[in-house]
């Protein structure tokens, strides 16, 4: 199967060259679930920033490629990478309130992009809603309107519309009770049957990971050192890998 993302030597730097993220390298195959894990401030959602063409100077990409589906996203221009980010590849926030536009309701903001993906905002907003789990009168409430994992669904229900190639989902469970947990995983599940999307599922929670990816990326220190199942981390070759895989087992919590 030939992969949809495609990601080789990534190197992320600040303008004083501090060296972030070293030689980043992986790749997605349509529909894989593929969990990045390790612990805070070790590149992760620094990864999907880069990915996503969101990064802000100081901060820049200084070596690497990222393909996907034949598209070399680092060259591309601003207006072009936002064309990507619509309907190519997709990212929800551990913040997801900062993706949603304060003073919409949530209905002109899933119509839009019903709109920016060419379908019937009447038949696939209601739709997605259904499939995430949110109730119809959802679309009449503003943002501040909705609980965390509520948001975080939403932003799932608009990735249903656009249907992307690849959702990026950063940490998306962080500070949720285990049952909104469990919802928001049911939600990325359905989205990505429904697709056929590359999930990338960053997160702290290995029970959360283990839940929707079988495969699991480790990184430490800016850099991926372990590509395994996410059973086999417990003997994986990485002390990282093995200290995250021990830490979850013995207290069966967040890692």
């Amino acid at each position: 199967m030939v992969d949809i993302l495609k990601v080789s030597g990534l190197s992320v730097e600040t303008a004083k060259g501090e060296r972030l993220l070293r030689d980043v390298s992986f790749a997605l195959a349509p529909g894989e679930r593929c969990g990045l894990i390790g612990a805070s401030g070790c590149g992760k959602s620094l990864t999907a920033a880069a990915l996503c063409g969101l990064l802000r100077p100081p901060l820049s990409v200084t070596g690497g490629t990222a393909t996907l589906e034949g598209v070399e996203l680092f060259s591309l221009s601003p207006k072009m990478w936002r064309k990507q980010r619509r309907g190519a590849i997709f990212q929800t926030f551990q913040s997801p309130g900062t993706a949603l536009t304060p003073t919409l309701r949530l209905g002109p903001q899933l119509t839009e992009a019903a709109r920016i993906s060419g379908a019937d905002p009447r038949r696939v907003v209601p739709e997605a809603l259904k499939i995430v789990g949110l109730p119809a009168d959802t679309v009449r409430q503003f943002p501040y309107q909705l609980s965390g994992g509520m948001k975080q669904r939403s932003l799932i229900a608009m990735a249903l519309i656009l249907r992307p190639r690849v959702l990026i989902a950063d940490e998306p469970t962080t500070g949720l009770d285990i049952l909104t947990e469990r919802d928001i995983l049911r939600a990325l599940d359905a989205m990505i049957e429904a697709t056929g999307a590359a999930l990338l599922f960053i997160s702290h929670d290995l029970r959360a990971v283990r839940a929707i990816a079988p495969r699991t990326l480790v990184m430490a220190a800016g850099a991926i050192v372990e590509d395994c199942a996410t059973d086999a981390l417990e003997n994986a070759s990485h002390p990282a890998a093995q200290r995250l895989g021990q830490a979850a087992a013995e207290l069966e919590a967040p890692c």
